[in-house]
């Protein structure tokens, strides 16, 4: 992929939760799980699995809600947190779960890049709805 903004190699994607047109959470504890590179671009999100060249696309303007928790798709991820990005489909929103990496660090501890890649997501959100 040309023209990104900020790449991760090596990110971990847990699958997808789903929130029905009637407000259900549906849960895919059992969905593919996959590794690959995420990439930050102008116009949103991409994940391409390795081995693929297809990968999800989730435009800014498409993005609900983003959360950081330690779990996804009723599991937990330990170490490190999941990074989720709630985007609208049809009449559903999709919960994309993708677990960035982060580095271990002897004075501080963990520090999770989840939370730099929220901020920045946000921040083009923010740009884009001006």
């Amino acid at each position: 992929m040309e023209n990104y903004l900020v790449k991760k190699k090596g990110a971990n994607f847990f699958g997808f939760e789903r929130i029905d047109a009637q407000g259900k959470h549906h849960y895919n504890p059992y969905s593919l799980k996959s590794n690959g590179e995420l990439y930050l671009t102008e116009n949103g999100v991409t994940f391409i699995q390795w081995g693929f060249t297809k990968g999800i696309d989730i435009p800014f303007d498409a993005i609900t809600r983003i959360d950081i928790r330690a779990w996804h798709n009723m599991k937990m991820k330990w170490p490190g947190n999941v990074l989720r990005l709630y985007f609208k489909e049809g009449d559903e929103t999709k919960i994309f779960g993708v677990k960035v990496g982060g580095k271990l660090s002897v004075v501080g501890g963990w520090k999770d890049e989840a939370y730099v890649w929220k901020k920045q997501i946000e921040a083009k959100i923010a740009k884009l709805n001006g």
